[in-house]
């Protein structure tokens, strides 16, 4: 029995090192779809804090966008972080050829404590592009 169970692992492993560059043959494709997340970082923050960042998750596919502003909770300002999510999107829609955005949901803030009890707070806002 235990030389069945490697006799059928082994061929397993075997298929899966015959079939590996499938995935590389089908990128190729043209119809091939891609459904990865990508995380941006916008080289033009449009932020006046110093521990402020903002980060784009970018989903190709559905044209969907979740855009983070993150700073310390001490300097939070609710419209400094939606002007500059706004900047960031407007810069994001010329990069990409899109006309225009609408919001998907409500924009959120979330407040959180790092690893060396930092208080931090990210307002998050996710939008759908349009071409």
């Amino acid at each position: 029995m235990k030389k069945f169970i490697a006799v059928v692992a082994a061929l397993f492993c075997f298929a899966g090192f015959a079939f590996a560059d499938e995935l590389a043959e089908l990128q190729k494709d043209p119809n091939f779809v891609d459904t990865s997340t990508r995380l941006i970082i916008p080289e033009d923050q449009h932020t006046t804090s110093k521990t402020a960042k903002v980060q784009i998750e970018y989903t190709p596919l559905t044209d969907e966008a979740h855009v983070y502003y993150t700073c310390m909770a001490v300097s939070y300002d609710q419209g400094e972080a939606m002007n500059t999510v706004l900047a960031c999107l407007q810069d994001f829609q010329k990069e990409n050829q899109y006309y225009s955005y609408k919001y998907m949901r409500k924009d959120s803030v979330k407040y959180f404590k790092d690893d060396k009890n930092l208080k931090w707070a990210t307002y998050h806002s996710y939008v759908k592009f349009n071409r």
